[in-house]
């Protein structure tokens, strides 16, 4: 029986659109709010045009962040086209951190600081699942309320019924098992380990910068990439009405 295989790549992103579209389009499956905010944080969503030179400002000179991270972000060009890949992806959606305890004078419109981004990727209104994913503090605002308070704001937006948040079901975090920070973060906010994904993901060769992964069989289709394995844990639903809601909130209540 004849068949064809007419599978293509995605188009390559081109120049003159790696900023997105004028208005900015986040072509999200869910609606989101102007803002999701506490009194100390507020996540809005991520314009590179807007926040991007901010946030190359705060990663530059550390760049061994990414060292657990399985996407190429090391260097300015490449974060700009996983901006605008995110953009393209329904499931996936950015938020800009603003940190509302540390005004920034060359941007007072945004009454705070940009502090990280975070993000949802994966997100299917099929199956009420979604993941927290990037989850990234910049280095000038590490061991602050940042983390807990944007993390507690997505869980919250995705876990409460409706109105307030997207009724779904469950929130995953993704995280390589040697990552400290990242793993404690999620624990703190009330994600279970459920498992390790053994060999989840082909890490990319990025010149000049090191990713933390092991090596696989010579000669296999990932041509000398290493590998990483990740973490797999969960907040649902009821995980969130029994205990996860009230952790979320004292976060929200704990000083910095």
């Amino acid at each position: 029986m004849a068949f064809v295989n007419n599978y293509a790549p995605e188009p390559e992103i081109l120049e003159d659109e790696l900023y997105g579209p004028k208005p900015y389009d986040i072509n999200f499956v869910l609606p989101i709010p102007s803002a999701l905010s506490t009194n100390k944080l507020s996540l809005v969503p991520f314009i590179p045009r807007v926040h991007a030179p901010a946030y190359l400002d705060g990663v530059r000179g550390h760049e061994s962040m990414f060292k657990h991270i399985s996407i190429a972000l090391e260097r300015p060009s490449y974060f700009i086209r996983y901006v605008e890949s995110c953009r393209r992806d329904k499931s996936a959606v950015l938020f800009a951190a603003i940190d509302k305890t540390r005004p920034d004078p060359n941007h007072p419109e945004w009454e705070g600081s940009l502090a990280g981004l975070f993000g949802f990727e994966e997100t299917s209104t099929t199956m009420l699942v979604t993941e927290i994913s990037p989850a990234i503090v910049l280095p000038a605002f590490q061991r602050t309320h940042v983390g807990s308070h944007a993390v507690g704001l997505l869980l919250k937006y995705a876990l409460e019924l409706p109105p307030s948040g997207a009724g779904f079901r469950r929130v995953t975090w993704t995280v390589s098992p040697i990552n400290d920070a990242s793993n404690n973060l999620a624990k703190r906010m009330g994600f279970k380990l459920e498992g390790v994904f053994r060999w989840k993901y082909a890490l990319p060769a990025v010149e000049g910068y090191h990713k933390l992964g092991k090596e696989a069989r010579a000669g296999d289709a990932g041509n000398g990439l290493l590998g990483r394995d990740s973490n797999e844990l969960a907040v649902c639903w009821d995980d969130w009405e029994e205990s996860a809601r009230e952790l979320v909130e004292r976060a929200f209540a704990r000083e910095a």
